[in-house]
């Protein structure tokens, strides 16, 4: 707080005054002198009667500085010293107060200092007692601002201590309160899968009575008992599951804020080496860090369990096994599950790089809590081809552990179990799953999702060399297949984010139907059957792997030309440092290929051996040979090994669907109808699929020989040939909108069964945004005009071509057909005239106006025709169709 101080007296007006007493003027400035300083005594005796008179002359007693008798002369101004804090010019008492500091002076009184003040000794008076009381009000008000400030600052320390407490009370009420709180869905697998929200489980309604195990499955009674304390530090609560180390028990932890911890038995240690194992793993187990993972607390023992406890965090959240419980079928949607075992495999990718395996997958040790999904119980977590005793689920573990040790096939298997597990209802003995996986004809979800089947035995070969190499191939795979499952069961396509192959770089058997009728302009026959060299150049191409040493040399040659590629991939064979590299190997078949090098391209694959033989490539690049050199037999079984070892991918699917379509071509069966309308119209996947149909139709089919047991795609079989065409030809189209290729072979495949309607939907199904869309409407007209006609088909047809613009070069070609299959209706129906009045096109459907409609058309078609010879052909075709020469 700020007192006012008195206003200071103002010395420079005093001095002024000094120098031009009232009523006195100014002299003439005629001569300017310096203005000099004299000494001058402020307490000189007043009584001193000789310096009086000597140096003020006619003063009064007690008046200074202003004589009576004028001056001789002007005389510069004179300094004098002057005291603003003397006393009055009361003589005969001093009342002055010395300043805080000052001695008092015995000599001079404060009469004897201020009366010679003259004037000013009014001004002067009481200013020592009240400089004195300011300084005392300045030194109470400091300490009165000091005491308010330190009062400020301690009200703001307890404002703050208080703040702070109430902040963090607040904020941990709000913590546990929103702890069970339900939140959003999560989107997961590159959005293509929402995840519930799952509500926790609170610690104490984990625990579980053990009464029920004890009695019913003889198993031993819990050695510890709630209240019991282990290692001075963890209270049990009680038991909440049993496994193959014994009883699991929920306990709190009374030195780390009480929190709520799991007690899991460890192996016990019967030898020294048994004893070292044990140690190592304490060791890993303890280096374990990663958010899919269970947190490890501490190793403690207790003489009352063998071999000790892990003492980990506890989960609350019910196990996969619980989830799928809890449906109504006991079961998982297979998108859901598939999405739960991609927010698994980050966990066990991240154990394999740390050179530890996970040997027991499976949905009990699988927990969702909230927005989670972690594994628990590391019990059985051992080194990559450990020895000794190795932990496992009868029905989940892979066969060879026993015999080779676990490693991360035997991890991969595992987890195709624990997929298998929780969305198919697989066969039991003894109460536990054995180790037979259902085919399509036994199960109508694999029916529904064949490449989902593809996947699980692709997980569960018995051979492990035969598995997935590693959780990151078969995370890009289950992307796969969960975008096909998503596509055929919702109608929703989503990306290929993560294919290893690129997109259809052109397209086959799209234009043949529609280019067949340029024979009306220039007299050409034209077939519409695909052939092996478009088909090789529409193909997807294998993407590089970045991973592979040789990714940056490839990289390079992308847009080289394929002689300049080649040139550069020799020169890298005299590299050590490319010697590991497989894309290299693989990209010289690929120049080769590009450079129409098909018999040297097959020769340098025939010299590759070792791991490359195992590869995926090895056996699409052998399969492209093959199929430019017309062994379509051969390419089918190498392009199925490609499919067996990729299941996710779809350029295998559409190799495979043209390679099947080109053995049909080859024996001539191409056209004929092969299977039966149910089979037909459920492959499509259209309006029906697969799963829609009993399995004792799929076992007749097996009898038949036209579906094998595990629905292989290596066949001659022509129903065969056509069931695998059609099918694969429809998954790729249902999954990949783009892939038109695949739209074109499926209605193709559809319409030699005789399915018009069914294949004219597939085409329909083309983008608006596509450029083959006009294409894909100009073949449905035809496709609605070529079959059986019916009146109700023929008026579509024209109603199509009135959509398309006037610009496309074929409209005419295309009128002609629609016309001509008009006549051909009412002709063949023995009607001169339709049932409906409305006309086609803008004549009448009558027969003598569609013939005159035919001839007019014609006429025009004349117009454009290229050679005068074909010119003239269709002026007569048209004389014949005419009217006037009919009547």
């Amino acid at each position: 707080m700020e007192h006012a101080r008195p206003k200071e007296h103002d010395t420079a007006g005093d001095t002024q005054a000094a120098e031009r007493p009232e009523g006195e003027e100014s002299a003439p400035v005629e001569e300017f002198q310096a203005t000099q300083a004299v000494a001058f005594d402020p307490f000189a005796d007043d009584d001193d009667e000789n310096d009086d008179v000597e140096n003020n002359e006619g003063t009064n007693d007690g008046e200074k500085g202003t004589g009576n008798a004028e001056p001789e002369g002007h005389q510069a101004t004179e300094a004098v010293a002057f005291d603003p804090f003397a006393g009055d010019e009361d003589d005969t008492e001093s009342t002055r107060v010395p300043l805080p500091g000052e001695a008092a002076d015995s000599d001079n009184s404060d009469a004897d200092l201020y009366g010679s003040a003259g004037e000013y000794a009014g001004l002067l008076k009481d200013l020592g007692e009240l400089r004195a009381g300011q300084v005392q009000r300045a030194q109470a008000a400091h300490a009165e601002q000091e005491a308010y400030e330190r009062a400020q600052k301690e009200a703001l320390a307890r404002a703050q201590a208080s703040t702070s407490e109430r902040a963090r009370k607040q904020a941990l009420d709000t913590f546990r309160e929103l702890r069970g709180v339900k939140r959003a869905t999560r989107s997961v697998a590159d959005g293509m899968v929402e995840l519930p929200w799952v509500d926790p489980v609170e610690p104490g309604d984990a625990i579980k009575d053990p009464t029920n195990a004890i009695v019913h499955k003889k198993i031993p009674a819990p050695q510890l008992h709630k209240g019991d304390i282990v290692a001075g530090q963890y209270e049990i609560q009680g038991v909440i599951a049993h496994g193959g180390m014994g009883w699991i028990y929920l306990a709190q932890d009374h030195y780390v804020a009480g929190r709520v911890v799991v007690l899991k038995g460890m192996q016990s240690e019967k030898s020294e080496d048994e004893a070292a194992a044990a140690a190592a793993e304490r060791e890993f187990l303890a280096d374990i860090t990663h958010p899919g993972i269970v947190k490890i607390f501490n190793f403690i023992d207790d003489p009352r369990v063998d071999g000790g406890f892990i003492v980990m965090e506890y989960v609350g959240g019910p196990s996969l096994r619980e989830r799928k419980n809890a449906h109504d079928t006991h079961l998982l949607p297979i998108d859901q599950a598939i999405a739960y075992i991609l927010e698994v495999l980050p966990a066990l990718g991240y154990l394999h790089s740390r050179g530890v395996v996970y040997n027991d997958l499976k949905p009990d040790n699988i927990i969702v809590t909230e927005d989670q999904v972690k594994l628990i119980d590391l019990g059985a977590v051992s080194g990559i081809g450990a020895y000794g005793f190795i932990y496992g689920t009868k029905g989940y573990q892979a066969p060879e552990v026993a015999r080779e040790g676990p490693s991360i096939a035997s991890d991969i298997y595992t987890v195709g179990r624990t997929l298998a597990t929780l969305t198919l209802e697989l066969p039991k003995e003894n109460g536990a799953y054995t180790h037979r996986l259902l085919t399509p004809s036994e199960s109508p979800t694999l029916r529904r999702y064949i490449s989902f089947y593809r996947l699980l035995a692709q997980c569960c070969d018995p051979d492990p060399r035969k598995r997935f190499g590693s959780v990151e191939e078969l995370e890009v795979q289950l992307l796969g297949v969960l975008r096909e499952v998503i596509a055929l069961r919702d109608g929703i396509t989503h990306p290929a984010q993560h294919s290893l192959f690129s997109p259809q770089r052109t397209t086959f058997g799209t234009k043949h139907l529609v280019f067949r009728t340029d024979q009306l302009i220039d007299g050409i026959d034209r077939t519409a059957e695909i052939t092996p060299s478009e088909v090789v150049s529409a193909l997807p191409t294998p993407l590089i792997d970045r991973s592979d040493v040789g990714a940056g040399l490839l990289s390079g040659t992308s847009y080289a030309e394929p002689q300049e590629t080649l040139e550069t991939l020799r020169q890298a064979f005299a590299a050590t440092e490319y010697a590991h590299s497989a894309e290299i190997p693989f990209a010289v078949a690929r120049a080769m290929l590009d450079l129409g090098l098909t018999s040297q391209a097959q020769h340098w694959l025939s010299q590759l051996d070792g791991p490359l033989r195992a590869d995926w490539r090895y056996h699409w690049y052998r399969g492209l040979t093959e199929l430019i050199r017309g062994d379509f037999a051969a390419a089918q079984r190498d392009f199925s090994a490609v499919l067996d070892i990729v299941p996710g991918e779809a350029a295998p699917k559409l190799a495979l669907a043209a390679v099947d379509e080109l053995l049909l071509q080859q024996t001539g069966l191409q056209q004929q109808k092969l299977i039966d309308d149910t089979l037909a119209r459920h492959l499509a996947s259209i309006r029906t699929d697969l799963g829609e149909l009993p399995n004792s139709y799929f076992d007749a089919q097996e009898k038949a020989g036209i579906i094998s047991p595990n629905w292989s795609h290596v066949t001659d079989q022509p129903e065969t040939l056509r069931l695998n065409a059609m099918r694969l030809y429809a998954l790729v189209w249902a999954a990949n909108p783009t892939t038109v290729s695949s739209a074109f072979g499926l209605a193709r495949q559809l319409m030699y069964e005789g399915e018009v309607e069914m294949a004219v939907a597939a085409l329909d199904k083309v983008p608006q945004q596509s450029r083959h869309q006009r294409m894909a409407k100009l073949t449905t007209i035809l496709y609605l005009v070529s079959d059986e006609l019916t009146e109700s088909r023929i008026r579509r047809a024209a109603r199509r071509l009135e959509e398309v613009p006037t610009n496309e070069p074929r409209l005419l070609q295309i009128k002609v057909a629609v016309l001509r299959a008009g006549l051909t209706f009412l002709r063949d129906s023995g009607a001169s005239a339709a049932t409906a009045k409305t006309f086609l096109f803008e004549y009448p459907f009558t027969i003598k106006d569609l013939r005159r409609g035919l001839a007019i058309t014609l006429r025009e078609q004349a117009r454009r025709a290229p050679f005068a010879r074909h010119r003239y052909a269709l002026v007569d075709t048209a004389n014949k169709v005419r009217p006037a020469t009919w009547f």
